[in-house]
């Protein structure tokens, strides 16, 4: 039998669970702390980390910081 001309891709490990879920946990926690600096501690810690989470997935590769002090200093 010839060898098949498409073969199975091989795992891309920088897409693993695993790794998914460290970046957006480290991605999550840049967020919180630059919040949390920004406003010197008064926040609500849930309500940051769920927005935190809702960027991660809307855009994964932007930047936490650049992220988290464009919303902190946006007018509410």
């Amino acid at each position: 039998m010839p060898p098949d001309p498409h073969p199975a891709p091989e795992p891309n490990p920088e897409l693993s669970e695993e790794n998914i879920n460290e970046a957006r946990d480290a991605w999550c926690r840049a967020y919180v702390h630059v919040w949390a600096d920004l406003s010197k501690g008064a926040y609500d810690k849930e309500a940051v980390q769920k927005t935190a989470d809702e960027h991660w997935q809307r855009s994964p590769k932007s930047s936490p910081v650049m992220v988290a002090t464009m919303d902190y200093t946006k007018p509410r």
